[in-house]
């Protein structure tokens, strides 16, 4: 049987280990990334979008477009590399059929 595979990453005193495949995470880390990400983009776009929700849900909506986008070349690439539809699917919460289904074009 395979060993499951790992990532490189680095523990808490910065040396590099090895770590297991997991699902997404929410937390302290990638909301202060999806926030300088917000900012960045309305200033880039020269919009006036501080307490404003309208422009808000732009930018969120241009982040989550690009991000689908940036995905899917993702997933393809991790194809590539040799990751199973079992492997992706377990990282994107999601089954083999569903990663085959939205990723993999139909011929």
């Amino acid at each position: 049987m395979n060993e499951p595979r790992r990532w490189m990453g680095l523990d808490p005193t910065g040396m590099r280990t090895t770590v297991a495949l997991h699902p997404p995470v929410l937390d302290e880390a990638s909301e202060a990334v999806l926030e300088e990400a917000v900012a960045s983009l309305g200033t880039a776009r020269g919009l006036e979008w501080v307490g404003d929700d309208g422009v808000l849900v732009h930018v969120l909506a241009s982040l989550i477009t690009q991000a689908q986008t940036r995905l899917r070349e993702a997933v393809a690439g991790a194809l590539d590399q040799g990751y199973t539809l079992a492997e992706l699917g377990h990282v994107l919460e999601t089954t083999e059929n569903e990663v085959r289904n939205q990723f993999i074009p139909a011929n």
